[in-house]
């Protein structure tokens, strides 16, 4: 007799084709909580063989029944929020197979934020500093970014993020500092790129908080903790009404608006390209 549970696992459980762990028999990634029918015993007894409606597909295959718990009620279709994390997360794993569990984790609980509305493929908790002199010179040189760093300055940063940070976010950049917020010895560092939409400055740290209600000034490093991870990120979205820009793929509004300036911009065009087949299957 069919069995119903639930998958009881926050990192979500795969779907598999056969009783075994290997990305060739992976299926689908079900959330946490995503309903499932116990089938029957696999020849594996740490496995069930087990079936489950997925973006209106009912699918057949095999999980480990420790990754589940019987479900309180009978189980239901999830609805289109839980779909779209569902589908979120399986194209994530197939484009940005590298992606911290901190984002993934944030995507797994945050289907309520999304009803409020740059990270290299999600590898990225905070912006590294640490660069060479031939690429700190192509990133933030004389005519590439407002630090202005010269080829004689530059062998004292390289790969020394704190001061390279200072340079280019704090008092060594008078103005870009005056912009950002950044207002004591410090914070350049301090408020250098975090979290997804990799937030700069103590400015922008101090009214994300306000709008999240959380004190990402004093505690830069909320930005990054998976309950609130998505929460600055969805906020400047939101604050940049970048929707209208998405709905028509314009990537270069949305770089602009996010990043300021179009560095970046070739990566984000082949990530875009790779991601709406996917988006649209």
């Amino acid at each position: 007799m069919a069995e119903k549970f639930i998958v009881n696992n926050p990192a979500g459980m795969w779907l598999r084709t056969e009783p075994i762990i290997s990305a060739d028999t992976e299926i689908v990634l079900l959330t946490n909580g995503h309903p499932v029918t116990k089938l029957g015993e696999a020849n594996d007894p740490a496995w069930w063989h087990i079936r489950t409606s997925f973006q209106g597909t009912e699918l057949d295959g095999f999980s480990k029944k420790t990754l589940m718990a019987a479900a309180a009620g009978p189980a239901t279709v999830p609805d289109s929020s839980s779909e779209l994390i569902d589908r979120t997360l399986n194209v994530l794993h197939s484009v940005a197979p590298g992606a911290k569990d901190v984002y993934l984790q944030a995507i797994r609980a945050g289907a309520p934020l999304f009803t409020i509305q740059e990270t290299g493929g999600f590898t990225v908790l905070r912006e590294s500093m640490s660069y060479s002199v031939p690429r700190m010179l192509e990133i933030f040189g004389v005519g590439k970014h407002s630090a202005k760093i010269t080829a004689a300055e530059a062998p004292a940063l390289a790969h020394n993020e704190q001061a390279l940070a200072e340079r280019v976010y704090g008092p060594g950049n008078p103005k870009k500092a005056q912009e950002l917020g950044n207002t004591q010895a410090g914070d350049g560092f301090r408020y250098r790129g975090n979290g997804v939409l990799q937030t700069i400055g103590r400015g922008a740290h101090r009214r994300m908080g306000a709008a999240c209600g959380l004190d990402f000034e004093g505690h830069p490093e909320l930005v990054t903790q998976p309950e609130h991870a998505l929460k600055p990120a969805l906020q400047e979205w939101s604050d940049g009404n970048l929707n209208a820009a998405a709905d028509v793929n314009d990537i270069r509004h949305i770089t602009l608006i996010i990043n300021g300036g179009l560095n970046g911009f070739s990566e984000r065009q082949g990530f875009l390209g790779r991601l709406l087949p996917l988006l649209n299957a």
